[in-house]
């Protein structure tokens, strides 16, 4: 048994710990080791996980709903920052520690030193005071040759336990590793003195003694002398050996000369354990190491009789975080539907949203989410949603209220609607838009979230922001490119006539009412039929028999619409007075005014003298 598996191997890491967390924690467990978050990465599809469990590459599904994951642009798994912070607020100090030591035996036996020591670190400053994070970061620290270091954390074992040899024979071992054969002896000897009987000290005093290519400095002569005295008549001409006790085991001899202390030789760093000697891979029955051990079970005996209570009394979120803990650092509220970029921060979707429609890089690290961005998939980080669920209910729904009340104001189809200015649209004619600007591309997201799918369309007009009328557009269709721009395609609805203008987040709205064509019955509406049909068939012919240029020009545009049996069953009159309008070579501003025109009979006898001037057929009457 390796040197760090004696201080884990008092009961199941996994019940330490849960017993720990509770089930007012089990919110932090990850869903892959069901153990508290460790390094907690959130990948795309919106659930979270230990670091260590997905691995240095991502894996192609979420082990929990299928869906597939990607780094969408990031290099490496980044850890998520906001998470971490929670973690280390709500978990208590021995549940961090708990984790803490899992991950460790788990690095230290696959080999992976530098893991080993980033996460000793974490734990030394976490518990200073614990001898047996100290006592594992020193044998990492010679691992990796860091000896000086080594020797930092063996000053603090010393001076805890003054009265055990065993850190003073972990000094002098780190000084013989680096060359100061003085020093190690002063220790060893040290060790004797304390323990005479310490026969490692005794084997590694002899071998310094007995040395000669290693002179030491005068000053060391007499402790040469003594030390030689203590070794006399111990094992004087034969071959040094330990006489170690195991539990539940006889004495058995043990011979130095095979042992391979940890740190003599390193070039090997690929080792799946360190090269551990022989008689510390068993649980001594005394000692320092049977000390610390001890030390560690009653810590986790303390721990599983503590369990009872901790599941008795759970910890309540609000007395361990403030609503400030779950604010979006872009709009300073509560969340709302939080996203996790794959560079680890979080904000409320819409606000990233907003953010990337002016710059596609993290508003807080600035890295680059131009693939994150491409992939237009926002899914929202379930373990934060169900955190403030769990910690601010009530505020979460004030939250969702606010957002509501901001939906319906914004599907309101007659105050405060989105004015895309632009040029004429007109009711049942089809409207394609490239879309980049940030306001509009804003603009687009609102009209898809609040359900309306409407905006509005205007011309520019001189002396206003835009023309006193417009069209109503839906949106058929999106698509998205990869850099945030769309194509959008729309379909004009209704008319309309602007009341007021305003401006929300950069792009124009107004209030509005709907245009409706004046209604005729009896002989008006008969003299209405007629004349409808008399323009229909003069389209008809503008339509199958025009100049070359036309016929070009109708490439682009949809055929004509069928005639309507009821010209007045829209309030906007017959869809294909629009298409007419919309392909002849008029001024913009004379478009305006027949769009603005409610009269059906009015609108039909402009555009039959406009079809008969072009045709050059004088011989209709007016």
């Amino acid at each position: 048994m390796l040197l760090w598996e004696a201080f884990f191997r008092s009961r199941p890491p996994q019940l330490c710990l849960q017993s720990s967390v509770a089930e007012a924690m089990e919110v932090f467990l990850c869903s892959s080791c069901h153990l508290a978050l460790w390094d907690p990465v959130t990948v795309s599809c919106g659930h979270s996980f230990c670091r260590r469990c997905l691995g240095e590459a991502l894996p192609s599904k979420c082990r929990l709903c299928g869906e597939k994951v990607a780094l969408l642009g990031s290099r490496t798994v980044a850890c998520d920052v906001l998470l971490c912070n929670l973690m280390e607020k709500c978990l208590d100090k021995d549940t961090k520690l708990a984790r803490l030591k899992i991950d460790l035996q788990q690095l230290l036996r696959s080999g992976d030193y530098r893991g080993a020591l980033r996460t000793l670190r974490k734990g030394v400053a976490l518990a200073p005071d614990d001898l047996v994070l100290r006592l594992c970061r020193s044998e990492v620290y010679v691992a990796l040759q860091q000896y000086p270091e080594a020797l930092e954390d063996l000053e603090v074992l010393c001076r805890q336990d003054p009265e055990e040899c065993e850190g003073f024979f972990r000094k002098g071992k780190a000084l013989l590793a680096m060359g100061k054969q003085s020093e190690a002896l002063l220790q060893f000897q040290h060790c004797l003195t304390l323990n005479s009987n310490f026969h490692a000290a005794q084997c590694e005093t002899e071998k310094i003694l007995t040395n000669d290519a290693s002179p030491l400095p005068g000053s060391n002569m007499e402790l040469k002398s003594d030390a030689s005295q203590n070794l006399k008549g111990s094992n004087s001409g034969k071959e040094l050996t330990l006489l170690v006790s195991f539990e539940g085991e006889p004495l058995q001899d043990l011979d130095i000369k095979k042992e391979v202390w940890l740190g003599e030789d390193m070039s090997d760093h690929s080792q799946a354990a360190f090269p551990i000697p022989e008689w510390l891979r068993k649980k001594s029955t005394s000692g320092f190491f049977a000390k610390k051990e001890r030390d560690f079970e009653e810590g986790a005996s303390a721990t599983t009789s503590g369990a009872k209570s901790v599941q008795e009394f759970k910890p309540d979120f609000r007395d361990l975080l403030s609503t400030s803990d779950l604010e979006c650092s872009l709009c300073i509220r509560m969340f709302f539907e939080p996203v996790t970029t794959p560079c680890g921060h979080t904000f409320c979707k819409e606000c990233l949203e907003r953010c990337l429609d002016h710059r596609p890089n993290c508003p807080l690290c600035k890295q680059s989410l131009r693939e994150y961005l491409r992939a237009g998939k926002y899914n929202t980080t379930v373990l934060l949603e169900e955190l403030m669920m769990a910690a601010f209910p009530s505020q979460l729904a004030d939250r969702k209220r606010v957002h509501q009340a901001e939906m319906a104001e914004l599907s309101n189809l007659t105050k405060s609607i989105p004015i895309f200015v632009c040029t004429m649209s007109f009711p049942g004619i089809v409207c394609p838009l490239h879309v980049f600007e940030p306001r509009y591309r804003l603009m687009m997201r609102r009209c898809q979230e609040t359900g309306t799918k409407m905006f509005g369309m205007c011309m520019y007009e001189n002396g206003k922001s835009f023309a006193d009328y417009g069209c109503m557009l839906e949106i058929q269709k999106i698509a998205f490119l990869p850099d945030g721009r769309s194509l959008v395609d729309t379909i004009g609805k209704r008319r309309f006539q602007v009341l007021r203008r305003g401006h929300r987040d950069g792009y124009n709205t107004a209030d509005i009412e709907y245009l409706d064509d004046e209604k005729v019955e009896g002989v008006e509406l008969a003299e209405l039929q007629t004349l409808h049909d008399c323009a229909y068939q003069l389209t008809q012919r503008f339509y199958e028999h025009g100049d070359t240029t036309f016929r070009q020009l109708l490439m682009h545009h949809v055929p004509l619409p069928e005639k309507e049996e009821d010209i007045q069953a829209s309030p906007d009159g017959p869809v294909w007075c629009w298409w007419l309008i919309s392909i002849l070579p008029l001024d913009l501003t004379h478009k305006l005014t027949i769009f603005s025109d409610t009269s059906l009979k009015s609108r039909l006898t402009q555009l039959k003298h406009i079809l008969s001037v072009i045709l050059g057929s004088h011989d209709y009457n007016s």
